[in-house]
């Protein structure tokens, strides 16, 4: 089973890639996404909401 994150930028804004599927519903700050060679992205933040489908990772680049 695969669940759909959207992916936002601390400012709110989609992050790059905008949503992401992964196999793992449970994700936590300081997790890893890695994307592809030198592209990682790291979880500040699960915001859940009622709707799986509204899930949303809080995620920045590891330099930020």
């Amino acid at each position: 089973m695969a669940f759909t994150f959207k992916l936002e930028n601390p400012d709110g804004t989609p992050a790059d890639p905008p949503t992401m599927r992964s196999a793992v519903p449970t994700w936590e700050p300081g997790d890893r996404i890695f994307l592809g060679p030198g592209r990682t992205l790291r979880v500040l933040e699960l915001r859940t909401a009622q709707e799986p489908a509204h899930h949303a990772l809080l995620v920045v680049t590891p330099d930020q």
